[in-house]
């Protein structure tokens, strides 16, 4: 089934929209783990058993995610 060009331009907005809020996500979730890992706002001398594992995912979910989606909707190659 072939796309209209209205819809494919619609589509890419809407992959891209998608890819920026995993990234956005990513970086909030990056920067509440330092914040809990490395600071005094849950228990004094930071909490590391919470803060790593929260970093990890919003690493994982900013910087690996993204680069899936992109290999999974990249079109491909005609014959």
């Amino acid at each position: 089934m072939e796309l209209s060009p209205e819809d494919r331009e619609r589509l890419a907005k809407s992959r891209l929209q998608t890819l920026q809020l995993f990234r956005f996500v990513g970086l909030v979730l990056m920067l509440l783990g330092m914040l809990v890992w490395a600071s005094d706002v849950l228990r004094e001398g930071g909490l590391p058993e919470l803060g790593i594992p929260v970093f990890a995912l919003g690493a994982f979910n900013s910087l690996i995610v993204p680069i899936l989606l992109a290999r999974r909707w990249r079109t491909p190659p005609e014959a």
